[in-house]
């Protein structure tokens, strides 16, 4: 019926066409999904964004988005057998299941548990519909993406898209709850990619004239190649056995000749390196972006000693002026890591809003994706964020004033106002906390505390001289319910899931020295310590034939109970001016359960999983 609407208009201008079918199909049922309203009006001349930190702008700044506005979206559609699905997640990683590693592949999944063609086919009717074009389905059926604009957004799914200036850039956000015909009501999950105002961004901490920390005793900054000393491979095989992938956005040309520029200093064997974008589209170049992949890159080389092949699965451009980036995009390269199912570990270094991904459907959209991971044996590493207790700001530091200025907007502080970062939120990955790590030399480990370098700039790199904390990420998250084998281990009063997981060196002062366009530079960052796990975990798969998968729920079940593979951190603080988690014995929010002795830990694996 929607169909044959918009033939009937086809000689006028889409953006008519399109508010006449409303109009016309006004009195159709249609249901809430999960994607809500960005916008709130809290007032006549203020509107609050949908985020953890409540920002407001003036009404008067928020105008209608003009309907031509090009607009690229990606629907997440529902799983079947949702609990089955948990049961199999719980059985595939229970060594004393019959199931125990019996990993499916993309093809066993998507037949058990993905959306159906049927369904997928009602969705593409309703996009093709509403004059959406370049459609897009993932092989898993989880996930249509289409090109449009804001006048097909508005009809398609009542979303009343805006315009704002926020932050000195101008932005675009839904303006009402996202609704579908009812037939599609049990079938779409959510409508990923109408804000661009707060989404995933990089977590690592460059130097700078004011963010230069006086190095304490025993505190060096490392070539890469040093950790596989310092956290004790030892005997243990590199990764050479095992595909790792990291996901990443834009063009990878220079990620990928300074690596070849790393491994050649190092004397190490020329990484196999491919490049995978995550759906259909062109790689923006981002030149404020390839410093973390050279990050991430560097880092799982020189501690696993070398992989089998190092895949970067990149975002495409959807959005030319802000580094190529929304969260459908990003969603599109998880997708892709996972739908390929090559990379047994895969490493993200980005974090975001928790609240905003809640708000509009991306948290709920990737946990989808992540979890096919699990049933596969794939792992994803998510660094935890560089912001302490405070994941819901890059300004969580002027709480004597009360607020801080940004742009247009203003952000009020509350320094007892913690929250977590998404996506390392999701019970299906490893979250990855922050240490400062104390080496005797450069590649003896002599102790590790919280990572908590106090304030320094935002970015100064981009212009940003506001100060903020820089600190391993962790504590609850608002949303996400903890997994069975945190409630197991942490105590039945654990409801929520609790981050980190483990950590590794975060710390500027005793980061990596990474080459970037061929020059050393020293970069710090929970981006450090996730690839560091990555490659730990590389090295454990090649040892062990690549069967492991997912650990998260044996290493909580052991950990708790053996405690030798392990450099518990026992002190410091990821807060501010006495707020904030502190180190303790034993699991604890600021560092998880501390970092690995690599040697110990493939020992450890052998023993008791």
């Amino acid at each position: 019926m929607k169909k044959s609407c918009i033939s009937n208009y086809r000689k006028l201008l889409l953006p008519l066409a399109l508010s006449l079918c409303v109009t016309a199909h006004a009195q159709d049922a249609w249901v809430a999904t999960r994607t809500h309203a960005s916008l709130q009006n809290t007032g006549s001349q203020v509107v609050t964004l949908t985020a953890a930190h409540h920002p407001t702008i003036e009404a008067a700044r928020v105008s209608e988005l003009e309907s031509g506005k090009p607009m690229h979206v990606s629907l997440s559609l529902n799983l079947r057998n949702v609990t089955e699905l948990e049961t199999f997640l719980e059985d595939v990683n229970n060594p004393h299941s019959p199931l125990y590693q019996q990993f499916l592949t993309p093809e066993q999944f998507k037949a058990r548990f993905a959306p159906t063609d049927d369904q997928v086919k009602a969705v593409i009717a309703h996009l093709t519909a509403y004059g959406f074009h370049h459609v897009e389905v993932a092989s898993n059926n989880m996930l249509v993406s289409a090109d449009g604009n804001a006048a097909a957004v508005n009809a398609a799914f009542h979303a009343q898209m805006k315009t704002f200036t926020f932050k000195n850039k101008q932005h675009y956000a839904n303006g009402a709850d996202v609704t579908v015909p009812a037939a599609l009501g049990e079938i779409v999950d959510a409508v990923v990619g109408l804000q661009d105002y707060a989404k995933p961004h990089t977590l690592m901490h460059r130097a700078s004239d004011k963010s230069m920390i006086a190095a304490a005793a025993g505190e060096v900054a490392h070539n890469p190649t040093d950790f596989a000393s310092i956290y004790d491979a030892g005997s243990t095989p590199t990764a050479s056995k095992t595909v790792v992938g990291i996901i990443t956005w834009g063009d990878l040309s220079q990620t990928i000749s300074d690596l070849a520029t790393f491994t050649m200093a190092n004397h190490l064997p020329t990484v196999n390196t491919h490049v995978s974008p995550g759906s259909a589209g062109t790689l923006a170049v981002d030149q404020n972006a390839f410093s973390e992949w050279n990050l991430d890159s560097q880092s799982i080389i020189g501690i696993s000693g070398g992989v089998k092949q190092l895949v970067f699965y990149t975002a495409v451009n959807g959005d030319s002026q802000d580094s190529g980036l929304t969260n459908a995009t990003l969603m599109a390269a998880y997708n892709k890591a996972v739908t390929e199912n090559v990379a047994k570990v895969i490493n993200v270094s980005l974090g975001g809003d928790e609240t905003a991904a809640h708000n509009d459907g991306s948290q709920a959209a990737d946990d989808k994706v992540f979890a096919q991971a699990v049933a596969q044996g794939q792992t994803f590493s998510i660094a935890s964020g560089d912001e302490g207790v405070y994941g819901w700001s890059n300004d969580p530091t002027e709480g004597a004033q009360g607020y801080v200025a940004n742009g247009n907007g203003v952000v009020q502080i509350d320094l007892s106002h913690y929250s977590v970062e998404e996506p390392a939120t999701s019970p299906y990955v490893i979250a990855v906390g922050g240490t400062t790590l104390k080496t005797i030399g450069s590649k003896t480990w002599a102790g590790e505390t919280v990572w908590n370098e106090g304030l320094s700039y935002v970015d100064e790199t981009n212009g940003d001289f506001n100060e903020r904390l820089w600190a391993s990420t962790g504590g609850v998250s608002l949303f996400e319910t903890a997994p069975s084998w945190q409630t197991r281990v942490l105590g039945a009063n654990v409801t929520k899931r609790q981050l980190p997981d483990v950590a590794f060196d975060a710390a500027l002062s005793t980061g990596a020295n990474i080459y970037l366009q061929g020059q050393a530079q020293a970069i710090g960052g929970t981006s450090l310590a996730s690839p560091l796990f990555v490659g730990v975990w590389a090295r454990m798969e090649s040892a062990h034939n690549n069967t492991l998968g997912m650990p998260a729920r044996n290493m909580y079940i052991h950990f708790n109970k053996h405690k030798a593979p392990l450099h518990d951190v026992v002190s410091g603080n990821n807060g501010y001016e006495g707020h904030g988690y502190n180190a303790k014995v034993g699991y604890d929010n600021t560092t998880g359960w501390g970092s690995l002795n690599i040697s110990a830990f493939d020992s450890y694996i052998t023993k008791y999983w």
